[in-house]
């Protein structure tokens, strides 16, 4: 499962980022997010403990979430 954000996010948007992942690994389950940051402008301080909570979260029910940013699309597109 791949959940992109793009733009400028606030912290109201991550607190909404947080319900979706919640949702994704507790209510359905899925063991293996990536959460693509590729187009976010800023990552705001406020939303690392939220990205930390649902690595935890997907960990505990055996999964994992990994992130993927502008660095790790430009890797794959040149093959590397």
């Amino acid at each position: 499962m791949i959940v992109a954000i793009q733009g400028q996010i606030s912290f109201d948007d991550w607190a909404r980022v947080d319900a979706v992942l919640r949702d994704l690994i507790d209510a359905q389950g899925n063991l293996d997010v990536v959460l693509d940051l590729c187009e976010v402008a800023y990552l705001q301080r406020d939303a690392v403990p939220l990205i930390v909570n649902a690595a935890h979260q997907a960990h505990t029910h055996g999964g994992r979430l990994r992130l993927a940013d502008r660095a790790c699309r430009d890797r794959q597109g040149t093959g590397r």
